[in-house]
């Protein structure tokens, strides 16, 4: 069973070092789109990496060794006998994604069933989908309520114009055309919080000034009165409907009084030009 098992190790070893990655990877911009590579590493049973393959052979493993588990800068061959003290742990680097397999058959999954291409595809529909969606820019009250509510809920809480955009309308906006314009936007917006006293520079961003509570009492003031006007005004609408309505019947009446006589009146015109 152990020579099995080492066998399938070798072969997913040697696979995925036919696409290597190299020393440095790109993993942002159009040349991370072109990503089709592994890394290999070996974690030894206290779960640090310590060595990072560049080789295999019909003996031996070979490549960079790590003391830490993050820097690889010793060059150390380990013989294949010694590849059951150690876990496969692979990062498939892919069209600007990373894939991260341990053991054997979590590769073999991802490797017969194409996964990492399948889920590229469905999220490059998705994204397509988002990019045609027209995203409502929020005002400053919202955009302030918003800062309000996560400093009540995390004191020291900081934002920026891509974390409000993250915040609203996922991360997904950073692949979307108008990027740009939608960052410049919320960057003005939080700007003129900070200018009108509502919010300051923190360490890491704007924060929350305690005038901003009183920004948004007067406001939500302000509005309540809006609506109560708005209220008053369309009772008032509906009243004057209403009244319209019951005058033109009144009308409506009268005019039929005066031009439809009652059948007793006409019986009584009749006689009267008939005489005695």
């Amino acid at each position: 069973m152990g020579w099995i098992r080492q066998r399938a190790t070798v072969w997913v070893i040697e696979t995925a070092l036919e696409k290597n990655a190299p020393t440095l990877i790109t993993t942002s911009g159009e040349r991370a789109e072109k990503n089709d590579v592994y890394a290999v590493y070996l974690i030894d049973q206290a779960g640090v990496a310590r060595l990072v393959v560049n080789d295999i052979n019909d003996t031996e493993i070979s490549g960079k060794w790590s003391l830490n588990g993050k820097e690889f800068t010793e060059p150390r061959s380990i013989p294949l006998s010694e590849l059951s003290q150690y876990r496969l742990y692979i990062q498939h680097y892919f069209r600007g994604w990373a894939f991260y397999t341990q053991g054997i058959w979590q590769f073999v999954r991802n490797r017969f069933t194409r996964y990492p291409h399948w889920k590229v595809k469905i999220d490059d529909i998705l994204q397509a989908r988002f990019n045609r969606k027209e995203l409502t820019r929020r005002d400053r009250m919202k955009v302030l309520a918003h800062i309000l509510a996560a400093t009540i809920e995390k004191r020291s809480y900081e934002t920026a114009e891509t974390d409000l955009l993250t915040r609203f309308y996922s991360a997904r906006w950073v692949h979307r055309p108008d990027k740009e314009e939608l960052m410049t936007y919320y960057r003005l917006l939080l700007e003129s919080l900070k200018a009108s006293g509502d919010l300051a520079d923190g360490r890491h961003g704007f924060k929350l000034n305690p005038q901003a509570l009183n920004t948004i009492a007067d406001f939500e003031q302000e509005d309540r009165r809006h609506r109560d006007n708005y209220k008053t005004q369309r009772g008032i609408f509906w009243l004057t409907i209403v009244l319209m309505f019951v005058g033109a019947i009144q009308a409506g009446a009268a005019a039929y009084e005066a031009w439809w006589p009652k059948p007793e009146a006409q019986k009584a015109q009749v006689q009267n030009a008939d005489g005695p």
